[in-house]
């Protein structure tokens, strides 16, 4: 994100190079905007993705997880800006659009233990390390450390078998 400029912004945009400075009082505003807006998105997909995979609670939660787990990776540069930005933001805006995401994958948790699909306890804690384990199977996909034989594929593959080990039957 360090070469990024709102000058070059205007530039690519096809308007004046300072026509930005109109829009934004400096670039670190605009890098939260701009994550603001990718946290929307995924948050929409993963709705939506938990939505088309019809009334079974674990069949959504899935869904979320694979939702995140594709946007990530078509997505690889606004991923790593969301988590940039999430770290680093001082504006509000970035932290609330982080806890909506946030809140509806913790309610699909908190909706699969209530169908005794997933073991009890606190839906924020589970959901924690369910958010832990896609993020780093994510993260080590992006970073070319997922090797097949270390069982480290695909992560969405990894993210499901973390499911179904976890699954009440």
């Amino acid at each position: 994100m360090e070469a990024v400029t709102l000058r070059a912004v205007g530039e690519r945009a096809g308007v004046s190079r300072q026509a930005p400075y109109n829009h934004f009082a400096d670039k670190a505003t605009l890098l939260s905007v701009l994550a603001v807006r990718y946290l929307q998105r995924l948050g929409e997909g993963m709705s939506e993705a938990a939505e088309g995979a019809g009334e079974n609670s674990f069949e959504g939660l899935g869904a979320m997880m694979e939702a995140y787990v594709r946007f990530a990776l078509e997505n690889p540069s606004r991923y790593r800006l969301i988590g940039q930005e999430m770290s680093t933001s001082p504006h509000r805006e970035v932290h609330e659009a982080a806890r909506g995401v946030n809140a509806r994958f913790v309610g699909a948790v908190a909706a699969c233990q209530e169908a005794g699909e997933l073991p009890g306890g606190d839906p924020v804690e589970l959901a924690a390390i369910l958010f832990a384990t896609t993020h780093g199977a994510v993260e080590l996909a992006l970073s070319g450390h997922a090797e097949e034989e270390k069982g480290l594929g695909d992560p969405t593959k990894l993210v499901g078998a973390l499911l179904t080990r976890l699954r009440r039957d």
